[in-house]
């Protein structure tokens, strides 16, 4: 697996084993258990100039009109735009620590999608 930064941009073949991560959704309805915790959530990814998003599918990307309960907040926002063009509304794994609160109360953080998010070990594409 070729890793540039912390963004893999290999894309793995999926199993048809059961799954083993959890999607946006999932991991926000277990927020107070998974509080600090490593996690590994697959989404697709939203990158843009104010966000670094990733949404349980694309349809909820379309459809997203403020609606938090489908979306995590990613770190290393300018690290994920550096591979806009290979993550981009894309399938990925996302791997790293799960933050009920992503950032304290006096920040503002433009990118930022949703109270909670994912300080991230790194992100690959995948296949689902």
């Amino acid at each position: 697996m070729a890793l540039i930064g912390m963004v893999s941009l290999t894309a793995c073949a999926t199993t048809s084993g059961p799954r083993s991560y959890l999607t946006p959704s999932e991991a926000l309805s277990r927020a107070a258990t998974l509080d600090g915790t490593r996690v590994t959530v697959g989404g697709v990814v939203d990158l843009g100039t104010n966000s670094r998003c990733l949404f349980d599918s694309v349809e909820a990307i379309r459809v997203r009109n403020g609606d938090g309960s489908r979306v995590l907040t990613l770190s290393e926002g300018d690290r994920l735009l550096e591979h806009r063009a290979d993550l981009n509304h894309r399938f990925v794994i996302v791997t790293g620590t799960f933050k009920r609160v992503f950032n304290e109360p006096d920040v503002l953080d433009l990118y930022q999608c949703n109270e909670a998010g994912i300080e991230q070990d790194f992100v690959r594409r995948a296949r689902r």
